[in-house]
């Protein structure tokens, strides 16, 4: 069995990176004599608009692994995840060693889906903000904050509505 872990770094000692899609590393464990067997750079996720979430499922599914522990995970990633036939484990906390020994004690459960929004990182309404239509050249957000979605654009260009 190998198991993939989101991590900020690239040893046993790292914490967990909450952010499946766009984690740093996923280190390929083997949990029986808890020994990293590879590394995935993944930090080139962090810079793309778009399918972070679902390039890094696609990385864990070529890796052989059939369990993930991680934080998060989106509802396209935990698809393609699925869909490979690897079981996910989220809301893991901690170091890659301490997720290890926690999920060894049979203290986990398997996911039976994703862990809501595939951009958990990104404000929502329930955050106090709300969604509106950017103004500006083409340029503004216009992501507003409370009063229904009317507020200041935080980019260059004008109002939200």
């Amino acid at each position: 069995m190998k198991i993939a872990v989101s991590s900020t770094g690239t040893t046993m000692d790292s914490q967990i990176d909450p952010r499946f899609g766009r984690t740093s590393y996923f280190l390929i464990i083997d949990p029986e004599r808890a020994k990293i067997l590879d590394v995935i750079d993944n930090r080139a996720s962090q810079e793309v608009a778009h399918g972070a979430g679902i390039n890094a499922a696609t990385l864990v599914a070529q890796s052989g692994a059939s369990v993930v522990l991680t934080g998060r995970v989106g509802p396209k990633a935990y698809a393609i995840l699925r869909a490979a036939g690897i079981k996910v484990v989220s809301e893991i906390a901690g170091t890659v060693r301490d997720a290890l020994e926690v999920f060894a004690s049979g203290n986990t459960q398997f996911s039976d889906g994703p862990d809501g929004d595939a951009h958990a990182s990104s404000p929502s309404p329930r955050d106090g903000w709300m969604g509106g239509t950017g103004g500006g050249a083409g340029r503004g957000s216009g992501r507003g904050c409370g009063c229904g979605g009317v507020g200041g654009g935080r980019r260059r260009g004008g109002r939200g509505r």
